[in-house]
């Protein structure tokens, strides 16, 4: 093959390799509800869709950088695109939740495998000299794809179902395994040995894997419970024995060598941020559209797209600032627009218009875009034949990144979901004591307010409709008014009746008049109890204007605490990306152009 053709091909898979694994990452975020509804599972249950093929990306990522440069890199490749393809047709197969899980497990198996080749591929392919370039298209498609999740899914959702959003992975990666075939040859990383630190390996996944599970499920089980404690405990033993038999190892499974770097490093921390905040627009604000605004898949996904259109912006503007001046100026807006989208969040509320919204999308994914050439100024200075396991790293902090921001502001917002819960029980019961409901009715709105569901509503609209024991209308509505004067009619009405019968007893000897009288004194009755009819009706239409009013503030409490609960949510999200704005000031050297 002609070697410009080869490389045009080569770059078109390593693109789709980056963008198909990242995108999958993000893609079922908008997809959860449908799921959800569809195996009539929870939330706390399908939400491990997402989470468990991030948790083994990262946890797997580091090992398998090491493995492919040792075994071979195409021929890795090629099995993990396999991989991957199977899993993807499987995961849209799926008959149950546990099987969609357990396929996304061989999805993120796979994902690992492919991830850490791409960049040594490049280098291989394309030279050092070009590598930083490449690297940055191979970045940008990965950026684009992270952003690009929630709208490319909630379209295919909208169009045929959630099935759909992991068949489309399938042409690619049949499209990607003929690119590879054909553009690439075998490489290796020529100065370590061939044995695998199988030891090693179980050490450092066993104590990511704990880590992410506490963070995760630390609020469900407590803090303090047994379970959680055990499982600190033990990642902090596993990762701790991990790191001392790892820097005595001639061939260790981490180059910690390559953290001695100040660029590296911090290029890296500044990944791992990137990987935090697609959690924030993704999953915690796709959560926030779709549960608490009813938004549907489309159009959750139309507001979140304008992350992913100003990923496409921030991107080639990042790179060309980071060639012509370095890469921390990229990385610095980056963060710091980010941090800012983060800021603007927290200032979320449930009126809050679809324009601001996705100013506040676009926002984050200007910053997104910018910090992503991260990537790029992590691996510039690192030696070629390092290039593998560097971007297994770097890679896998990214990944480690959308892991632990899964696990930790999932795990906050479900917190603070449960007190808002709480908080809008204790103000509905409330609400109702202080309502002038009959007793019948007070009684159905706090079984519906205990347990909402479709039978207890039932039960409250035939409470709502009984005639027992209705109060009459508050003094200060309308109705009382009427109410009062429909009295007046039927007590005068009621005082004629006795005078007629009264009269008809004195003139019984005058039988014209007491014959009269009769039909008179029926009419009257008649009237009589039509009035007190018209007060009840009064009463029960009071009533219900009263259910109305009580409704109204427990779903105006309920919108209320339900989005503090997510600005909650976002403050922590923020605190933790103004944290990393300084980091990004030793992603590059300085005067390296």
């Amino acid at each position: 093959m002609d070697a410009k053709w080869q490389k045009a091909g080569g770059l078109v898979a390593l693109c789709l390799i980056m963008f198909v694994v990242t995108l999958d990452t993000t893609i079922t975020n908008i997809a959860l509800p449908d799921i959800t509804r569809s195996f009539s599972t929870t939330l706390d249950t399908s939400n491990w869709i997402s989470t468990v093929y991030v948790l083994i990306l990262s946890v797997l990522m580091i090992p398998m950088a090491k493995i492919t440069d040792q075994l071979g890199r195409k021929r890795l490749m090629v099995i993990g695109l396999i991989l991957f393809g199977i899993g993807s047709l499987a995961c849209g197969l799926a008959k149950s939740i546990g099987m969609l899980i357990a396929m996304r497990t061989v999805q993120g198996l796979s994902g690992a495998i492919v991830t850490p080749i791409i960049v040594p591929l490049s280098v291989d392919l394309f030279g050092r000299a070009k590598a930083n370039q490449i690297v940055g298209v191979i970045g940008a498609a990965a950026a684009v794809a992270a952003a690009a999740g929630p709208p490319i899914g909630g379209l295919l959702i909208h169009l045929w179902s959630w099935h759909e959003i992991f068949f489309v992975n399938v042409p690619i990666v049949l499209l990607t395994l003929g690119l590879v075939a054909i553009c690439f040859h075998e490489s290796y990383d020529t100065t370590i040995s061939k044995s695998i630190d199988y030891i090693g390996i179980v050490l450092l996944s066993s104590g990511l894997f704990f880590v992410t599970f506490v963070l995760l499920k630390g609020y469900d089980y407590g803090w303090q419970s047994l379970r959680i404690t055990m499982m600190s405990g033990s990642a902090v033993v596993l990762l701790g024995l991990f790191v001392i038999l790892d820097l005595r190892r001639q061939e260790p499974l981490i180059e910690f060598r390559l953290f001695r770097d100040l660029t590296f490093l911090s290029s890296t921390l500044i990944y791992f941020t990137c990987g935090f905040a697609v959690v924030i627009s993704s999953v915690v604000f796709n959560f926030f559209l779709e549960n608490v605004r009813n938004f549907g898949p489309l159009h959750a996904g139309y507001i979140i797209m304008f992350s992913s259109l100003t990923v496409v912006i921030s991107l080639p503007v990042g790179s060309q600032l980071g060639q012509k001046l370095d890469y921390r100026w990229s990385n610095v807006t980056g963060v710091l627009l980010m941090t800012i989208g983060g800021l603007l969040l927290t200032q979320l509320t449930y009126q809050v218009t679809g324009f601001t919204m996705m100013v506040n999308m676009a926002i984050i994914g200007l910053g997104f875009g910018f910090a992503s050439l991260s990537l790029v100024s992590a691996v510039q200075y690192i030696p070629v034949e390092k290039a593998g396991i560097a971007s297994g790293m770097i890679n896998a902090a990214r990944q480690l990144g959308t892991c632990l921001g899964i696990a930790m502001l999932v795990g906050v917002l479900n917190h603070n979901v449960a007190n808002a819960k709480t908080a809008i029980k204790a103000s509905a019961y409330q609400n109702v004591r202080e309502s002038q409901v009959s007793p019948n009715v007070r009684t159905a709105l706090d079984k519906v307010i205990h347990h909402d569901t479709a039978a207890n509503h039932a039960k409250a609209t035939l409470a709502a409709k009984s005639l027992s024991n209705v109060p009459k209308p508050i003094r200060t509505s309308e109705l009382s008014q009427l109410y009062v004067g429909a009295s007046k009619l039927s007590q005068a009405n009621e005082k004629m009746t006795g005078s007629l019968k009264k009269l008809r007893e004195d003139t019984e000897r005058l039988p014209a008049f007491s014959q009269a009288a009769v039909p008179i004194i029926k009419g009257s009755q008649i009237l009589t109890a039509k009035q007190k009819e018209l007060k009840q009706g009064i009463s029960l239409v009071a009533q219900a204007a009263t259910i109305k009013q009580v409704q109204n503030k427990i779903v105006t409490k309920k919108h209320s605490e339900l989005t503090k609960a997510f600005t909650k949510t976002f403050w922590v999200a923020f605190i933790c990306l103004a944290l990393m704005c300084p980091v990004a000031f030793w992603t590059d050297r300085p005067n390296n152009k």
